[in-house]
């Protein structure tokens, strides 16, 4: 049976602060702001292919203070695919001047890929792994 599936959509994150995050993200290389509907949403698109971030105010109900943790069913993290080393060290300059929490660049745990772990000003770990194109 031939897989329908073409690939990720888009992904939605819920925020604190949709101008703090604005800011973080479109200081990434890659993220393109596509959408902004004040107050309400700010949509990005992620790369060459159609995926899309989503960023949306937080929830009624949210407990004040409340931060990501990947210590609760769901979302651990999301991982993006760079060609090569040169361009991790670019993002790594990239998110120091941006103020990223980050380790800077490390080996996967396997010991195959080079990447770069890093936190959203909500605490959401994104990474960068090197992913060379065949």
């Amino acid at each position: 049976m031939p897989s329908v599936i073409t690939g990720f959509h888009h992904v939605t994150l819920n925020v604190t602060d949709l101008e703090r995050s604005r800011r973080f993200y479109q200081a990434l290389p890659g993220f393109v702001l596509d959408q902004d509907v004040p107050g309400y949403k700010l949509r990005f698109r992620v790369g060459t292919d159609a995926a899309r971030l989503v960023l949306v105010p937080q929830l009624a109900g949210t407990p004040e203070g409340d931060r990501f943790t990947e210590r609760r069913i769901g979302l651990d993290h999301l991982a993006l695919g760079v060609p090569s080393r040169a361009e991790l060290e670019e993002l790594l300059v990239v998110l120091r001047g941006i103020g990223a929490q980050t380790s800077g660049i490390q080996m996967d745990r396997a010991g195959e890929s080079a990447m770069i772990a890093f936190r959203d000003p909500d605490n959401i770990q994104w990474e960068f792994f090197e992913q060379p194109r065949a």
